[in-house]
Parts: structure tokens; sequence; C-alpha cells
């Protein structure tokens, strides 16, 4: 399986696929900016950022298919581009596919040209957005983390009093 995100090589051969298109680039840990064989006009390099600040003015996302990246970006209304690589990326892929949210392309699929053209659909396809826009609207409506995190200390020691 391809592994764009971590190969400077073959994620220049991605970039340089979606001809038109503004891209930023998070760079990993290891990343170095000057690996990259890219149009630096069109293209933007970052160091890790919070995905709330990241996502500022972002249209589309490819991803690996992450849970965080995934979320984040399905609760800001961006459609996704996702090509899963393991863990639980294949079952987030198929999520956003299946919610009408973005694209999955698996193995052999993502190619730069089939990743290209899935990008220009979410772009241009307004239906990808609305329904990325419905499901962040689904992700705020749910309870904040620290509230979930007491709802089960409650449920936990409920439990607890209530077991012989």
């Amino acid at each position: 399986m391809s592994q764009y995100f971590t190969n400077p090589a073959e994620l220049s051969t991605l970039v340089r696929a979606l001809d038109g298109v503004d891209v930023v680039d998070t760079l990993g840990p290891e990343g170095r900016e000057a690996d990259f064989d890219v149009d630096r006009d069109r293209v933007r390099f970052t160091p890790f950022a919070p995905l709330d600040e990241l996502l500022v003015g972002v249209d589309v996302v490819v991803t690996h298919g992450g849970a965080g990246t995934t979320f984040a970006a399905l609760g800001h209304g961006i459609p996704l581009v996702v090509l899963p690589k393991g863990a639980d990326h294949p079952r987030q892929a198929d999520r956003v596919s299946a919610l009408g949210a973005g694209l999955a392309l698996v193995g052999d699929e993502a190619t730069p040209s089939a990743v290209a053209a899935a990008v220009t659909r979410c772009l241009t396809e307004p239906e990808f957005r609305a329904n990325a826009v419905l499901v962040g609207r689904e992700i705020a409506a749910m309870p904040p983390p620290d509230e979930v995190a007491a709802t089960l200390e409650t449920l936990v020691a409920a439990d607890r009093h209530a077991t012989p």
C-alpha cells in the first residue's frame, strides 16, 4: 500500500496531481519541507498545529482516516478523501463514504490521479459539503467530554454501590 503520508517522494507526486489546488501539507515529526518536490506557490508546509487552527479555510481534507483528523474535519463540516492505512482507518473510511461526507480510496485505488479526482469531486459536488455539515451539526450536539466523563463516573459509582 502506498505510503503517501510518510514518503516525501510519493506525497510530492500526489500533491503535483492536485494541479490547480492550493495545498496545506502537515509535516510529521521528522518531515522536512526541503524533501518535497512541489510547486511552492500553491503548497504551504506546516509543522504540527492544533486541528482547530489548521482546518480554518480548508475545503477538503485528504487523510489516512485517523479518528482525530476525521472527527475534527467533520466537526468543521469539511468533506474528506480517506486513504485508509490500518488500525481503525478502514472503519472511518467506510463511515465517511456511507454518510456521503467524502470518498474513500482503498489500497491500489489510491493513485495520484484517483486522489485528485476524488478531491475535485469533493470540491465541486455540493452534497459532500452538505453531508459533512450535517455530521458536523450532530457532533456539535454531542455532550462535551467533561460531561461524558462525569456521567460515566456517576454510573460506575452507582454500579459499585449496587453490586453486592
